[in-house]
């Protein structure tokens, strides 16, 4: 079995922006299908929040471990949880940090790939987004 990797950044009430991938069998494409089982997670963690296109995307393909398979053949998906990106940047972030926070709060950079890009680069590009 292969799986289709969403991405997925949803902002919550506090503003704080949860990061997390919804897992799906690799030919389920229905992108309704998959904001639908995004929104069940959500609704389990009790946090609302808004899943469109905006928000999750197609990632990747991948082969997923037992885990995944078990639960994907009981609900249909999986959630992989990946961290609560806070809405103010950290002091004396890392490179990590800033990337997040412009993917978490900037649409444009959302579901950008900075493979490659410096960090001089990135604070250059976080620079611009705040001061925008």
């Amino acid at each position: 079995m292969k799986v289709a990797v969403w991405d997925t950044y949803v902002r919550k009430e506090n503003g704080n922006v949860l990061h997390f991938d919804i897992i799906v069998p690799e030919n389920n494409t229905d992108e309704s299908l998959i904001f639908d089982y995004g929104k069940k997670y959500l609704t389990s963690i009790q946090t609302k929040g808004q899943i469109t296109s905006e928000e999750c995307q197609y990632c990747h393909i991948e082969s997923p471990s037992n885990e995944i398979v078990s639960a994907i053949e009981q609900k249909g998906f999986y959630i992989l949880e990946m961290e609560e990106i806070p809405k103010n940047l950290p002091q004396n972030p890392t490179r990590r940090d800033m990337i997040l926070f412009l993917k978490a709060h900037f649409k444009d950079y959302r579901f950008a790939n900075f493979k490659g890009v410096s960090e001089e680069e990135v604070k250059e590009k976080l620079k611009l987004k705040m001061n925008e």
